[in-house]
């Protein structure tokens, strides 16, 4: 099966890489609990921060859940979008926090408004995953300033889900020495390819990454994933030549879905929303393509994301071949159809 439901990365690390790490691979990496302070200071060089304003993390999930559990008690409020990443939610219901949700319309709109009215009084946090996922979506940098600026007067830390960075042409990290109440979130899950390994980390002010470390888990990050990680940063071209891939493989999808008489959605990331129910049930179209070899993701109970699929982009070689499967699968349930 080829796996285009879940945002990993779709074409092989490069063999000189997967060979690098497995010589570095030696007993001391089993016996010995990791060290990452190599990784430490490269990362800081690129990042351009002390090393004091970085902390690793068991993928950006462990950091989503140490911010929760670092700042939010029973009755704050967190401020995030919807949909968007599920364990935002889960965690704000898991601390007792109140949800204050601004959502997508159905043509991927989102009411700026309402969502700096919701950065107000017993507001402690704003999680905004940007780009956005699963709708793919890049929110304004004029809009985002204004967040942050307005939830430092509540005042209230904002955090920016940037998992999906590589894809897209914006960063807030550069904002970090303006804005004390900033904290960015990484990982190494999507273009760099480390899924397996769970490794990411965090950037912000001083105090922020101090309390962030206070409640993480002992030794939380495996010597192996360090390992990956120190040479990735090392050589960023891996990273940035996988984002051009997936740039050229969405133009070759979205060429091929309108084509069919579908619509592919505008997209900051590694995975494209195509609206298909205009045309048949998403879930049908989920299934057949199954049966083709290819795993996609519909969205029940998702009003603005309902008649689509999400299929994770890869190389154009790749979407070109499952572009065929889609038009295939189209044709067979026409057939269905009509019988």
């Amino acid at each position: 099966m080829v796996r285009l439901h879940r945002n990993e990365r779709q074409s092989p690390l490069p063999d000189w890489f997967v060979n690098k790490v497995s010589r570095a691979i030696g007993g001391s990496l089993f016996t010995n609990y990791p060290a990452a302070d190599e990784l430490y200071r490269v990362l800081g060089e690129q990042l351009e921060l002390p090393e004091d304003q970085i902390l690793l993390t068991a993928g950006s999930d462990a950091a989503i859940k140490a911010l929760f559990h670092a700042y939010i008690r029973q009755g704050d409020a967190v401020v995030m979008l919807q949909p968007s990443y599920a364990m935002y939610e889960v965690y704000a219901r898991l601390f007792q926090a109140e949800v204050r949700a601004v959502t997508f319309d159905r043509d991927m709109k989102l009411d700026y408004q309402k969502l700096l009215d919701c950065v107000s009084s017993g507001a402690r946090l704003v999680i905004l995953a940007n780009p956005n996922q699963p709708t793919g979506a890049l929110l304004e940098q004029r809009l985002l300033r204004e967040v942050i600026e307005r939830a430092a007067r509540v005042p209230a830390l904002v955090a920016l889900d940037e998992a999906y960075y590589p894809f897209s042409d914006f960063t807030a990290l550069p904002w970090l020495s303006g804005f004390s109440n900033l904290l960015i979130i990484r990982t190494f899950s999507k273009a760099a390819g480390l899924a397996g390994l769970r490794i990411g980390f965090v950037a912000g002010h001083r105090e922020v990454v101090e309390n962030l470390f206070k409640v993480r888990s002992a030794h939380d990050i495996n010597s192996i994933a360090v390992l990956a990680a120190t040479l990735l940063v090392n050589h960023p071209e891996i990273m940035a030549d996988y984002a051009r891939q997936v740039s050229q493989g969405a133009e070759v999808l979205t060429r091929m879905a309108n084509g069919l008489g579908l619509e592919a959605l505008p997209t900051y990331t590694n995975f494209m929303q195509i609206r298909v129910g205009h045309r048949c049930d998403p879930s049908r179209l989920v299934a057949k393509l199954e049966e083709k070899g290819y795993l996609v993701r519909s969205h029940t109970g998702v009003p603005c994301l309902e008649d689509c699929i999400r299929v994770t982009l890869g190389p154009p070689e790749l979407m070109m071949s499952f572009g065929r499967a889609l038009q295939q699968a189209l044709e067979e349930l026409d057939e269905g159809r009509r019988d």
